[in-house]
């Protein structure tokens, strides 16, 4: 049975959480051993060297102890050394020749160490660790013994020519927290740099460059950030497929329905001059069915032109306020079979920069779309007006009105309500790909006495900033 191991699982740098997890300890365990580092430094530091004039004259007034007069017994001279010191601002210590410190109190163990490299130096020299400061060895003659006598207290040496960042607390610190903010930015640089570049692809997705991809060092990572970006990359290599291929099927079923819709028009036309007259009401009724089919074609051939960017603008200055007058008054005429009032309240000389064939063909949809819902003797009112740097056209009906959760959905192609709505739901689609194509923005709310209402937004004066496809 072979046994195989997935290192990369257990290896803690192939993912997020071990980076983050070994950053932090690593972190900490820098700043624990440098904090260590300068107080074992600071602690081991003393300074050695030569007495100046103060320390001189101080050795020529201090009091010495008494005990020149007392014999070689060890403990008188500890006794009266004890007395000394408890009584006098200096105190005296003696050294014997066993490197025995007497003499109380008893200093901590680094000044030992301290007495112990002064005497191993000629001549008198001053110790200091800390806030103590010794002065000596002096030999001196004790009940026929030697012993060396160091003075405690004198004055302190000058500052030790100490590295400036041992010296100062302040400077220790910094130097913790820059560890720490360097450890700290390289892990954060390392998380957020992949995902800054999966927000900026993500956008150009959004945007409609399917082509856009993760891709560069994201995808080369060993971690959780690079399966992200790896799955990132199909999953838009596969929406890029998915709508290239509905966008050449609208196209190519489009051009394809043409042809033979073209050849039923030419026969129709010489079946009719060729036919009796109890024919012409069937006639009559394919050549309606015939012209749907072609309004049909027309609309999905300019909503794939749309789909693909193929929609070019022709960018010209008209006047809004005259278009929208001439949209109304076809749909006036069309209006009249079902008895349909359209009132209008169109602002004078309303100039936009735009494609009027587009313009017409939003508007004309948007109207055509409120008449076919409109119910017999109901009213269609239609404002104009220009306002803020932009033109606003609001288009009412009386109709039965959507429900608020199916306003976004009126927009996308072939969306109906319900199977018993006619149209090929693709009027209010094209009139959005329109508006969008010149800056504008197109919505629907209901009205709160009844009936939809479509308000589209186009700005002013927008002369070379139009969408090109």
């Amino acid at each position: 049975m072979k046994f195989s191991v997935n290192w990369r699982k257990i290896n803690p740098l192939g993912s997020v959480f071990g980076k983050i997890w070994l950053s932090f300890w690593v972190t900490l365990l820098l700043i624990v051993l440098a904090v260590a580092f300068v107080s074992h430094q600071v602690a081991q530091v003393y300074q050695i060297g030569a007495p100046n004039a103060s320390h001189i004259g101080l050795l020529n007034r201090v009091k010495l102890p008494n005990i020149d007069r007392l014999a070689s017994d060890r403990q008188e001279i500890i006794d009266e050394l004890d007395r000394f010191n408890s009584e006098s601002r200096f105190q005296w210590y003696l050294v014997d020749d066993t490197y025995h410190l007497l003499g109380t109190p008893k200093p901590p163990r680094r000044i030992l160490v301290m007495l112990s490299e002064m005497m191993e130096l000629e001549g008198v020299k001053v110790g200091q660790w800390r806030q103590e400061t010794w002065m000596g060895p002096i030999t001196m003659s004790v009940g026929g013994d030697m012993y060396r006598m160091f003075l405690r207290g004198v004055p302190a040496l000058p500052p030790p020519n100490l590295p400036l960042w041992l010296d100062s607390q302040w400077l220790r610190a910094i130097f913790a927290l820059f560890v720490s903010g360097g450890m700290a930015l390289v892990l954060a640089w390392s998380i957020t740099r992949p995902i800054a570049r999966l927000r900026r692809v993500s956008r150009q997705l959004a945007g409609g460059s399917l082509d856009a991809r993760v891709g560069g060092a994201v995808n080369k990572r060993a971690d959780e950030l690079g399966d992200l970006g790896r799955d990132f990359d199909e999953m838009a290599e596969r929406l890029q497929q998915l709508v290239s291929a509905q966008q050449r099927l609208l196209s190519n079923v489009s051009h394809e329905l043409r042809s033979p819709l073209t050849r039923l028009q030419v026969a129709l036309g010489i079946v009719r001059q060729k036919a009796p007259a109890d024919l012409e009401t069937a006639l009559s009724r394919i050549e309606r069915e015939s012209d749907r089919l072609e309004s049909l074609i027309a609309q999905v051939l300019k909503l794939s032109r749309f789909e693909n960017e193929m929609q070019h603008l022709e960018p010209a200055q008209l006047q809004l306020d005259d278009l929208v007058r001439h949209v109304v008054e076809d749909a006036r005429f069309e209006s009249k079979a079902h008895n349909i009032l359209i009132t209008d309240q169109i602002d004078s000389t309303v100039n936009i920069w735009g494609d009027p064939q587009l313009l017409h063909s939003a508007i004309d949809n948007v109207i055509r779309n409120a008449l076919r819902f409109s119910p017999e003797n109901g009213e269609l009112s239609i404002h104009l007006t220009a306002r803020k740097g932009e033109a606003l056209i609001e288009i009412c009906d009386q109709g039965p009105g959507v429900p608020e959760d199916k306003l976004e959905r009126l927009f996308d192609p072939f969306y109906r309500l319900d199977q018993s709505n006619s149209g090929a739901g693709l009027g209010l689609n094209i009139a959005r790909h329109a508006v969008t194509a010149h800056k504008g923005d197109i919505r629907a709310y209901n009205r709160p006495e009844g009936g939809l209402c479509v308000r589209i937004r186009l700005p002013l004066n927008q002369h070379g900033r139009l969408r090109q496809g």
